[in-house]
């Protein structure tokens, strides 16, 4: 309880790092001396500073996550704190949002919080505006830092320096680069040619297990040791897929030349990276699926989010399609589209040189006749793990469809092991781009179609149902005026009355709606249902281009 008069302090230190703590006066005593001076120096007020040490020492203020933070929340919580006393705000917190959580836990216990070399004091409205400015720039400051250290490092990453980690297996790390390690690399070269033999990552486990072939045991700077156990499935698949192993560096999507040494040969790789995406396809279609999605995880939309591979099944016919917010893609058709132009892009061996840097005339000779035997591969069977290597993604607009190459995985998959080494070293990491207009339109039944892949400049064209209920409103108004009523030009035509009323709106749309939808240049979605089922079509034309999309 708290005694009369008194106004216990609980002074609370941290630290970020725990470079100095050994040492007999370190941060963490500095910072608690110039408190307990500040707090005698208010001995008049009654302030008296309690005995119990709140440090915490290496640990960040992003998070309260702390072993001291955590005790005084405690101690605040029995009522044994009255005044909560730091060095400056951002050793209590780095950021806004906790130190809300904090101030809304010392209002609740009626806590003060005071900073000593700023002057704030929470049990003022004006402290309370101030230290949230103070906080905001804080935090401000912590993300620049941040942004600067991601940048440094993507930045290092490009050139292929190793950034630090875990080295994996077959390597070690000496001066911040990565040096092979022979008996390591002996055994990464043999769980890449095992998993060829056995075809499954799952038998691969079982067979490293029993021959005790072991993932690599690492020991920290702490002194503390992990791995050198059994592989896990997990573990192995991020192995054969770690482009470590051919020289190369991952940073997020990009993968760049790095400055180490390959353990592995490009042919050996290449092998292993069709075997893994044939089995992962294979898995996810469920291996005797009639029509699997070709461009599973390959499509995105313009927005940044991907496509879904769906399917639904109707009197017994499957059918497979790709699904977004924005739009429905039938999958057979985009698949044929993608399919016809790598087909087209291999089968023009000076265009392929070009894209992957190839210059010498006996690796081109290589790759014209290896590119030709893919694409009448890709011709009579399409195949997804040539789509995994050759693509990166593929991107669908408005009107416009992009795909973008991987030069990479293009040239690994077109020049020879025997030939690489007369090769240049493909210096960039952006893909080669291939873009197309194309049309997506939706049939009088509500499928969505792709009507045709049209190239830039070309004529779009126009949705037979909609030229349809077009025709058939002029021609019902025809009739009106002869005298018949819309009863009778339903019985004659043999369908619903109401049907034959709701289209004869459409002989009044504004003129250039009606030649826009007769040459093919309507807004993507306006289809004949919807635009005959529309509830109310202004008689006005600039309601109606509003109403169906035009403007």
């Amino acid at each position: 309880m708290k005694t009369s008069g008194k106004l216990r302090c609980a002074i609370y230190t941290r630290k970020s790092t725990d470079e100095g703590l050994d040492q007999d006066f370190n941060s963490l005593e500095a910072q608690r001396e110039s408190c307990a001076a500040y707090c005698m120096s208010q001995t008049h007020e009654g302030w008296e500073a309690l005995p119990a040490r709140y440090d915490d020492g290496g640990f960040s203020g992003g998070s309260l996550d702390r072993p001291a933070m955590q005790t005084l929340m405690q101690d605040i919580e029995k009522g044994i704190v009255d005044i909560v006393v730091v060095y400056k705000v951002d050793r209590l917190t780095r950021s806004l949002a906790d130190f809300a959580k904090l101030v809304e836990i010392f209002d609740k216990h009626k806590v003060s919080f005071v900073s000593v070399t700023q002057a704030f004091n929470t049990t003022t409205s004006m402290g309370r505006l101030t230290l949230n400015v103070l906080l905001s720039f804080a935090q401000f400051e912590r993300e620049v830092t941040a942004e600067r250290i991601r940048d440094k490092f993507r930045a290092s990453k490009e050139k292929g320096m190793w950034m630090g980690g875990r080295p994996p297996l077959g390597y070690d790390v000496d001066h911040r680069k990565l040096m092979i390690n022979e008996a390591e690399a002996d055994e990464v070269r043999e769980v890449f040619k095992t998993y060829l033999e056995v075809r499954s990552v799952i038998k691969l486990r079982h067979d490293l297990k029993r021959r005790k072939l072991l993932s690599k045991s690492w020991t920290t700077q702490k002194g503390k040791t992990s791995g050198g156990g059994d592989f896990t499935r997990g573990a192995l698949y991020t192995l054969l897929q770690n482009p470590i192993y051919i020289g190369r560096i991952k940073h997020k999507d990009l993968v760049h030349e790095g400055q180490h040494q390959a353990i592995i040969g490009p042919d050996v790789w290449a092998q292993v990276q069709d075997l893994l995406a044939a089995n992962g396809f294979d898995h996810r279609t469920k291996k005797n699926a009639k029509s699997p999605c070709l461009l599973a995880g390959l499509l995105a939309h313009e927005d940044g989010k991907p496509f879904s591979s769906r399917h639904t099944k109707t009197a017994g016919v499957r059918t497979h399609y790709y699904l977004h917010p924005a739009r429905t893609l039938p999958a057979h058709e985009i698949d044929e589209f993608v399919t016809a132009e790598l087909v087209g892009l291999l089968q023009h061996q000076r265009e392929l040189c070009e894209i992957i840097h190839i210059d010498n005339p006996n690796v081109m000779q290589a790759v014209g006749i290896r590119s030709l035997e893919y694409a009448a591969d890709l011709k009579a069977r399409p195949r997804r793990d040539l789509m995994v290597r050759i693509i990166n993604k593929i991107i669908i607009a408005e009107r416009r469809i992009t795909i973008e190459v991987n030069q990479h995985g293009l040239r690994d998959l077109l020049v020879p092991a025997a030939e690489a080494q007369l090769a240049t070293t493909l210096q960039t990491d952006q893909p080669h781009i291939i873009a197309r207009a194309f049309q997506l339109k939706r049939c009088g039944n509500g499928k969505k179609l792709i009507i045709g892949q049209i190239k830039d400049g070309d004529r779009p064209r126009a949705d037979p149902s909609l030229i349809k209920a077009i025709a058939r409103a002029h021609g019902w108004f025809e009739d009106l005026k002869t005298g018949l009523s819309y009863k009778e030009i339903a019985s004659r035509d043999g369908i619903d009355e109401r049907l034959v009323a709701r289209t004869i709106r459409l002989a009044f749309l504004a003129p250039d709606i009606t030649k826009a939808i007769l040459t093919g240049n309507e807004p993507s979605g306006l289809t004949s249902q919807k635009l005959v089922r529309i509830s109310k079509l202004p008689s006005d034309w600039n309601a109606q281009r509003e109403a169906l999309g035009f403007i």
